[in-house]
């Protein structure tokens, strides 16, 4: 894949940063998390940043740690915020993979996982339902890969893995949203 990134995308729970360190691991690349960089920079969990600078803000500050992420010349596997959806500008010379599932799988894996650092409400499954649907354009605009989330985040990576080694090579080895 010519050390390009592969980034991660969609909905909170998904599963990103599961899947995502075992694709690191199998593709021998370095992995970066939004959630893990966002605490580093700020000191301070997703949902405590909403709540200090509302949702505006908090996607600012996402926006800006993975364009500097995407800036590295070291290959990486990203897990990207879920506000990706949100950007302007597409995820430069990355190969893209959108981790689809359903809203009641991603309620579930938030609810089991305990990850108190999202910013949503205790009933989380309508919310989900809401954000998903007016980002699933984006998500679909940005994916050069569609992968629908397996029983198990083994099985999504070599799901991922094996759509990353069908990518026809003109496609691996360059932006696929250039036209070049």
């Amino acid at each position: 894949m010519s050390g390009r990134h592969v980034v991660l995308i969609g909905m909170m729970g998904v599963g990103k940063t599961t899947v995502g360190t075992l694709l690191a691991h199998q593709l021998g690349y370095e992995f970066w998390d939004n959630d893990a960089a966002l605490e580093e920079a700020t000191g301070k969990t997703a949902a405590e940043v909403q709540q200090l600078e509302g949702p505006d803000g908090l996607h600012k500050t996402e926006a800006s740690l993975l364009e500097a992420a995407l800036s590295s010349p070291v290959p990486k596997v990203i897990a990207a915020p879920g506000s990706v959806a949100l950007l302007p500008a597409p995820l430069r010379g990355a190969i893209t993979v959108w981790l689809r599932s359903s809203v009641h799988r991603e309620a579930a894996n938030i609810a089991r996982s305990g990850q108190h650092h999202r910013p949503l409400p205790a009933d989380s499954e309508a919310l989900l339902r809401e954000v998903a649907a007016d980002r699933a354009a984006a998500y679909t605009r940005l994916a050069d890969i569609v992968i629908d989330v397996g029983s198990d985040p083994v099985l999504t990576t070599e799901r991922v893995l094996e759509a990353l080694r069908a990518l026809p090579l003109g496609r691996r080895d360059r932006d696929p949203r250039s036209g070049a």
